[in-house]
């Protein structure tokens, strides 16, 4: 999964904690070295190195002190380590697969057989994960006590990305379904949290944060529920995925449903050529599931106005054949990284554009 929402269990745990081990890290450590991740570094090594490359920072964040980002790296590596894990899986019965169909003595059955096991792997290998990670956010955080004010800076940085990722869950949740029960109480108690932290408030109200990412997730977990897969216009992931990939682009899911991340969409203010094209063809993807909603997200490496760069990107997607009424654009600008924003060789990688296909499962 592309894991740019910051997972708040993780971050409330290790903010709470200063003394205590860092949420996370010791799993990520045994996750690198178990069987598994074992047999994923020969079937998926570029996916283990990632995972490697986040675990490392974890470690140098410890040491460090700094176990706020710590907690965000180690979690980042389970993450990574799991991908790997299901792309590893789905390499070999890919491989199970080629060798069946060039294999003259194989039957047609058999054949089936794999095709089958090749699909419920992947398939299964998301919800897994999923799973895993809506019970993680779902657990009521645990209260901050006092805090120093280095920690206390980190606090208002990791609120601020609770809320965002509030914000986009809830934002999803109304494409899907505007009528959920209790969605307008939240997003408007969500509207004055974020006035409240764009005053930096101290001490910054991470927990409060913290429970409307939850509550927001409670919220979607709730219209999916009232939309199931199998109604009539239900939209599932695993088409999307499909479609998306033969396009030429680089899907993966997350709480949402499928996120398509682009980079240099922009030239300062304006679409890049580049850009325009590749979103006209999500644009066009998304014509072929007008029951669907999609985000577009504007992502910063370093602080800029808003201007209308989220606006643009989705008249883009609607001259691709998107249907202007499911989509919402937003504007995250720095509060989502994906690269520590310190690393001055490196933080480019966080200007992006977030295009995100809501789903039903």
């Amino acid at each position: 999964m592309n894991r740019h929402v910051i997972v708040a269990g993780a971050i409330i745990l290790a903010a709470c904690a200063p003394h205590a081990a860092v949420p996370g890290l010791v799993d990520a450590q045994q996750a690198s070295q178990g069987p598994t991740a074992l047999t994923a570094r020969k079937l998926a090594p570029q996916a283990v190195d990632e995972a490697d490359a986040f675990l490392k920072l974890a470690q140098q964040s410890r040491e460090d002190r700094d176990d706020v980002s710590a907690a965000l790296y180690a979690e980042r590596a389970i993450a990574g380590y799991q991908r790997a894990a299901m792309l590893a899986r789905v390499a070999r019965a890919t491989t199970d697969l080629a060798s069946a169909t060039q294999d003259g003595d194989k039957t047609d059955a058999e054949r089936k057989s794999l095709v089958t096991q090749h699909g419920e792997a992947d398939r299964m290998g998301d919800e897994l994960e999923k799973r895993l990670f809506v019970a993680r956010e779902l657990r009521a955080p645990t209260a901050s006590g006092p805090a120093d004010p280095q920690r206390e800076v980190a606090r208002l940085s990791a609120a601020k990305s609770l809320a965002l990722g509030a914000r986009l869950l809830c934002g999803a949740t109304r494409l899907l379904d505007a009528q959920t029960d209790g969605l307008k109480t939240q997003e408007d108690k969500l509207a004055e949290l974020e006035k409240r932290l764009d005053t930096s408030p101290k001490p910054a109200p991470i927990d409060d944060a913290a429970r409307a990412r939850a509550d927001c997730l409670g919220l979607l977990t709730k219209a999916r529920r009232a939309h199931p897969v199998a109604s009539q216009n239900a939209q599932a992931a695993d088409p999307l995925l499909a479609e998306l990939s033969a396009a030429g682009n680089d899907p993966v899911r997350d709480e949402r449903g499928v996120v398509v991340t682009l980079r240099d969409v922009f030239v300062s203010a304006a679409l890049s050529k580049d850009g325009e094209a590749k979103l006209k063809v999500l644009g066009h993807v998304a014509s072929a599931h007008p029951t669907v909603g999609v985000q577009v997200i504007v992502h910063d490496a370093t602080t800029l106005p808003p201007g209308t760069r989220a606006q643009l990107a989705a008249a883009a997607l609607v001259s691709g054949g998107a249907k202007a009424d499911k989509i919402a654009s937003d504007f995250a600008g720095t509060r989502a990284p994906v690269i520590d924003p310190n690393d001055a060789k490196n933080r480019s990688r966080n200007a992006r554009v977030d295009v995100v296909f809501i789903t039903n499962d």
